[in-house]
Formats: C-alpha cells, structure tokens, sequence
C-alpha cells in the first residue's frame, strides 16, 4: 500500500509561531494556495488516491476536503491522526515557551521525544498512536493508495519512525507546511521512503 503523508497548509497561528497541537486556527491566505499547489503536485505525478483519512482538527480537515474533492474519493475522520498534545503550552507563542520554560522547550522540542508537557503526551506517544493507525489499515484495507493528513510534529517523528526505528534524532526531520511524503508499506514494513517533498510550493 502507497501512503502520503501529508501536512495540513499554513495557518494563522505558525505565522505568529504559537503553538496549536489540539486547538486550532485558521488558514491563511498562503494556506489556501498551498493548498492548490500540493493539489496540482499530485495530479502531475498521476496518484490515484483512493480514500484520504484526516485529522478533525479544522486545518486538516480542510486538507483532508480538497484532496477527497480532488480525487473524488471517499474521506474518513480519524481521532487517531490529531497533532501531539502540547498541554499547558497550547496557546503559547514558541518565543514565550522558551524564555519562560527553557529546560522544558528544550525537551520537548531538541532533545527528549519521551518528554511529556504538562496536561499534554509526548511525541513518542503520539507518535506510536499515527504508526499503529498507518500499518493496521495495510492489513485492513482494500486501498492501494491513500492519503493520510495530519500536523508538523507528528508526522516529523512518524517519519524519524519509519526511516530509523527510533526517534532518537527527530529535530532532523521537519515537515514544511502542505509537504508530503511518500512510504510504501509492504506486509508491515515500509520498504520505501521519501519525505518531506515541497518543491511544488517554491513558487508560492
């Protein structure tokens, strides 16, 4: 089974560098042509995405929208593909967080993917949460390709998963706003991988 990971577009709040996790914003202007770019990107590689699985959040239920409108495919809202909970620093610019909460921002954010926010999870958990949901749907479903829309943060350790078995050096992998990556899963094993691809929005 092919799946495309794909991230949400750009949204008011990565603008102003607060952090989501659960809660959410709206697309910016930016978002919203990134949008039509990735669209573009896939249709000129020829996917045939067949069903498009989607967070709940609001700006990757919009993703999850225009792709299923796009390949006029079936879409699933899926709990399980929610960005990581960031607890008590929802809400908080990033700038905040790390001159108020330098020991934690470090932790969460360079060095430690078993640390856990206050009131929220940490990135191995989410992390393990998405993984699970990818390999029992290539057991499950009858697709060949789908399209699975999450956030930034989980699908930066998701891809340090696949890539290295661990999330020992997940700073490496950041995810740009609309990229996508490519893994093909083969009976529980993903045997091929390409991430982060967003050459279709240098022109945005």
């Amino acid at each position: 089974m092919k799946v495309i990971l794909v991230r949400h577009a750009e949204t008011d709040w990565n603008v102003k560098r607060i952090i989501q996790g659960h809660s959410d914003s709206s697309l910016t202007p930016k978002g919203l042509r990134e949008t039509s770019a990735l669209l573009a990107a896939l249709t000129i590689h020829n996917y045939q995405v067949e069903c498009v699985y989607t967070s709940p959040l609001n700006r990757a239920l919009h993703m999850g929208r225009s792709l299923s409108d796009h390949f006029l495919c079936p879409l699933i809202i899926e709990p399980a593909l929610k960005e990581q909970s960031f607890g008590q620093f929802e809400g908080m610019s990033l700038d905040l967080v790390m001159k108020h909460y330098p020991k934690e921002a470090n932790e969460l954010f360079k060095l430690n993917p078993e640390f856990r926010p206050v009131g929220g999870e940490s990135l191995a958990e989410s992390s393990q949460r998405i993984v699970h949901f990818i390999y029992n749907l290539e057991k499950t479903s009858p697709h060949e390709t789908i399209c699975v829309v999450s956030h930034g943060r989980i699908i930066q350790g998701i891809v340090t998963l696949l890539k290295e078995r661990t999330l020992n050096n997940f700073p490496e992998y950041t995810q740009p706003n609309a990229s996508y990556t490519l893994c093909d899963l083969v009976n529980g094993e993903c045997i091929a991988l390409r991430w982060g691809i967003a050459s279709h929005l240098l022109k945005i």
